[in-house]
């Protein structure tokens, strides 16, 4: 009996390398409704219509025109809505092979086995739905001017640049938990209860690299426009990120695009149009055109919280973002695909050699 396990064993640790080489792939993500003009750009950087139906992998740009939409649907389980005049780039999408990933992806319930999933929103809105993750998969979005992190729920991530130099990022949680870090902000991570909605602007790169070259003009050189004194009073103070209620307007706005632009269920519209009904209007949150929230709707943060002991990511590169690897993935992206790697082959070692439940 004993030699029979031995050679068991040995057959399941010469399988290692095969197991471990299969254990993330490539994900795919399928095209649900779309409308208007929506571009798809792949590695190449060549540009060609998006339509429903369509699949496409890591590396790959969605753009949505002008009163255009496009849903996209992650072979995990998850799904995203563009609104019009939104650019995504799809970094990483990583998983462990499972039976349990079925067409349409629609289909899929929860996340069928561990992921990693990075996605990019250099502008625009979208709409996410997050169904329950693996322990072991990861789910963020990287802004200009922030990094979300997702664990199943029902959210909103938006960034928009003014004219000014300065970018908006506001993320809303309708439920389910978020956790956003602001790059330029000393506040940490701050969750996003549901209902909430986080916002906070932040001087984009080009108007801080615009700050620098006016400061360091050689003499006799011509001087580029200086930013205006407004804004450099505005950076002269610490980062603000203003915690309040969503407003009644952007729960509508939510529950009428889900609604008429994707295929998720009937219920989550629904469900979105009645916390809208019950919601405080916007003029309520922030009466007179206030940037600050009244009493009783919001805070305002400006330093770290008390209790946050996480190590800020992207502040080494802010307002970029995190420090990035030759291949384009951020190093935390390289050690969590690392780490989940290894802990897949864990499993299947156990499973193989011990014949137990990698779950149990």
């Amino acid at each position: 009996m004993s030699s029979f396990f031995k050679h068991l064993g040995m057959v399941a640790f010469a399988l290692l390398p095969v197991l471990s080489s299969a254990a993330l792939q490539t994900g795919k993500v399928q095209v649900g409704k779309t409308s208007g003009a929506v571009t798809i750009i792949d590695a190449n950087s060549q540009r060609k219509p998006l339509a429903t139906g369509a699949v496409f992998q890591e590396g790959s740009l969605v753009e949505t025109g002008i009163n255009s939409t496009a849903e996209l649907i992650f072979s995990n389980g998850a799904s995203l809505v563009l609104t019009p005049n939104t650019l995504v780039q799809l970094r990483t999408f990583r998983q462990v092979p499972s039976a349990a990933i079925i067409d349409p992806y629609r289909q899929i319930d929860k996340d069928p086995s561990p992921s990693v999933t990075e996605l990019e929103v250099p502008r625009g809105k979208i709409i996410g739905e997050v169904r329950k993750l693996n322990a072991l998969s990861t789910f963020t979005v990287k802004t200009p001017a922030g990094l979300v992190r997702i664990r199943g729920t029902v959210f909103s991530i938006e960034y928009r640049l003014a004219a000014n130099g300065m970018g908006k990022i506001t993320v809303e949680c309708v439920r389910g938990s978020v956790e956003t870090t602001v790059y330029s902000s000393n506040a940490g991570p701050v969750s996003v209860d549901p209902g909430t909605q986080m916002s906070s602007n932040v001087a984009s790169a080009a108007l801080l690299n615009a700050i620098a070259q006016s400061a360091n003009v050689e003499a006799g050189a011509p001087r580029p426009p200086a930013p205006s004194a407004a804004i450099l009073a505005t950076l002269a103070k610490p980062v603000q990120i203003i915690s309040c209620s969503i407003p009644s307007e952007d729960l509508q706005f939510l529950a009428a695009l889900l609604s008429a632009n994707s295929t998720m269920p009937a219920e989550l519209a629904a469900t979105i149009g009645a916390m809208a009904a019950t919601a405080p209007s916007r003029d309520q949150i922030f009466p007179g055109g206030s940037d600050e929230p009244a009493k009783g709707f919001g805070s305002v943060i400006t330093d770290r919280q008390p209790s946050d002991d996480v190590v800020k990511t992207g502040k080494k590169n802010a307002p970029n973002g995190p420090a990035t690897t030759s291949n384009g993935g951020s190093t935390s992206l390289d050690e969590t695909l690392k780490k989940l790697g290894e802990n897949v082959d864990r499993s299947v070692e156990k499973q193989q050699v011990f014949g137990t439940n990698p779950g149990g």
